[in-house]
């Protein structure tokens, strides 16, 4: 009988499927709270998570799953690379009110 390689292709697939869906939330939850961190508008976290995971699946070799580098210069390159898009706000950081 002829073993059929395509249930194990499959299985490899998926696997690699989860595996890609587990980063890629991983590193959209560290963004977020990244962007909490440093006090960024609230309106703005999901748009920053989303430029962090572009970022991140871009330089894979920089992202650690085990802790969240609470690099502020991310934001700083976020802001700079898409400030046009959110005409609404002159900086990326909540406003502190005395």
């Amino acid at each position: 009988m002829i073993d059929n390689p395509l249930p194990n292709q499959v299985m490899q697939e998926m696997d690699l499927a989860h595996l890609s869906d587990q980063f890629n939330q991983t590193v959209f939850d560290h963004g977020l709270e990244i962007a909490k961190h440093y006090k960024v508008h609230s309106d703005l976290h999901d748009y920053f998570a989303d430029w962090y995971l572009d970022y991140m699946q871009q330089n894979p070799d920089l992202f650690d799953h085990t802790c969240i580098y609470l690099d502020s210069d991310y934001i700083v390159d976020w802001w700079e690379d898409e400030s046009f898009f959110y005409d609404d706000f002159d900086s990326p950081y909540m406003e502190i009110k005395k």
